[in-house]
């Protein structure tokens, strides 16, 4: 009787015993999994930052040697990155708009585990074809001009034979930037970062948006500015269709090149130069001022 009054007490014993050595090893497992999940992390991190280190060292290279030499579509094996061993290849790929001067240039470091890094950057320098356009004057429409052009500083010189508007591609350019538009909330408080922002769908701008920073619009479908928005940067905007400026408007620094009809509100100021493919339409006192400097190259930053 007590022999087996014993056993029972060595099992209500040995079952808590049991009971603390499976969860003991349980945490420890746990344990090892987070400390190997984390060892993991850090070496991802690490290749991450590694393959961005590469990507930004030969997107310098490759804009240090654009200087001399045309670039082009390139693959170029590296060694082993560490940690991990993965192989490593840089991929520079180049897409021109001869038209416009545009070019785009893109490096991705990418290794052979589907990781990579990306930069782009863009840059504009506009052929003497183009800037032929504004031999005789920087606000240009190849169609109808608006009737009634008297008033001092407003005029659109109309060359109706002879100009040639350049064939830029929305298509092209949304392959190589981003198609999320800022919203009108963003534009005014984060301002334009001297990237490209690209719009495919009609656009309507609300009114009193005021716009800090350099940076390339473009817009695949009708676009309306609203009243009272001020552009206080320099801008190069490149519309598919029709561009619609709402009155006391005010663009600073602005190259318009639209392919479809410009409108623009009473009281507005533009400074810069526009060349438009169809016709114009200019409210009351607007101002037109010639400004040269829009026509100097454009270089965008360098975007991951």
């Amino acid at each position: 009787m007590i022999a087996g009054e014993n056993k029972r007490e060595q099992g209500f014993i040995l079952f808590p015993l049991l009971l603390l050595m499976m969860i003991c090893l349980g945490i420890i497992v746990q344990y090892i999994r987070a400390v190997a999940l984390e060892i993991e992390t850090v070496k991802e991190s690490l290749r991450y930052r590694q393959l961005g280190t590469i990507a930004q060292s030969f997107m310098q290279t490759a804009l240090y040697q654009e200087k001399k030499n045309t670039l082009t579509n390139v693959v170029y094996p590296l060694g082993v990155l560490m940690p991990g061993n993965e192989n490593v290849n840089i991929i520079v790929n180049v897409n021109q708009d001869q038209d416009l001067g545009m070019r785009f240039l893109k490096v991705t470091a990418a290794d052979s585990s589907s990781g990579e890094y990306s930069l782009r950057q863009c840059r504009i320098r506009f052929s003497e074809s183009f800037l032929q356009q504004f031999s005789q004057s920087l606000f240009v429409v190849m169609g109808s001009g608006e009737e009634n052009q008297s008033e001092k500083n407003r005029s659109i010189t109309c060359k109706t034979n002879g100009a040639v508007f350049p064939q830029f591609s929305v298509e092209s350019i949304s392959n190589w930037t981003s198609a999320d538009f800022p919203s009108a909330f963003e534009l005014q408080h984060d301002g334009l970062s001297k990237w490209i922002y690209l719009c495919k769908e009609r656009l309507s701008l609300p009114d009193g948006l005021r716009v800090n920073g350099d940076g390339i619009l473009v817009f695949g479908d009708d676009i309306i500015i609203g009243d009272n928005s001020i552009f206080t940067g320099r801008l190069v905007i490149l519309a598919d269709k029709n561009v619609r400026i709402g009155r006391r408007v005010r663009m600073d620094k602005v190259l318009l090149l639209c392919k479809g009809k410009l409108t623009v509100g009473s009281d507005s100021f533009i400074n810069g130069a526009a060349l438009i493919q169809q016709n114009s339409v200019l409210g009351a006192r607007v101002t037109l001022k010639e400004d040269k400097e829009v026509l100097n190259p454009f270089d965008s930053i360098i975007s991951s």
